[in-house]
């Protein structure tokens, strides 16, 4: 018997073995990846539906969503209600955009950033007067830069749009 075949043979089956076993971790690992990806999109989800869930459910504060959006006047504690509303829907958005730049939102190619895409589901609340404000005087420090730059130019934008009254 030659010993040097022998051990030719097993060093091959051995590359081999190591050749499968990459393959496997890689399909692993893609499908692990595919699960955060579906995991996070659902956590996300559930944060917004519990944010629009509070609205259906506490009719005080519908009313005062609608009233902060529509630019009424509001008594000193709904503006500070108002405004966490506001806060409370930024952190959501801030938390999509961190998901979306580190490539663990949407697995789409379209070249729309995600608060592009996301705008005309929040541009009510931040039309509004107040919502306004606090993005002048809040959100510089309470959002990141890249976030703050992008949502500011969308929301020059509506400004400049011409009104079709």
């Amino acid at each position: 018997m030659n010993w040097d075949a022998v051990i030719g043979t097993a060093e091959i089956i051995g590359v081999v073995a190591i050749v499968f076993s990459l393959v496997y971790v890689a399909a692993q690992i893609r499908q692990n990846t595919d699960i955060a990806r579906a995991m996070i999109v659902h956590e996300t989800s559930v944060s917004f539906m519990h944010f629009h869930e509070v609205l259906a459910t506490e009719a005080d504060l519908a009313d005062l969503f609608h009233r902060g959006t529509c630019g009424e006047e509001l008594s000193v504690v709904e503006t500070v209600r108002f405004r966490s509303l506001v806060e409370m829907y930024m952190t959501l958005l801030e938390d999509i955009d961190h998901q979306f730049k580190s490539d663990l939102y949407f697995d789409e190619d379209d070249g729309v950033e995600i608060i592009e895409f996301m705008a005309p589901t929040y541009r009510p609340l931040m039309s509004s007067p107040i919502a306004k404000d606090w993005w002048k005087n809040i959100g510089p420090h309470s959002t990141t830069p890249s976030l703050y730059k992008k949502m500011s130019e969308i929301m020059e934008k509506w400004d400049n749009e011409p009104t079709t009254e």
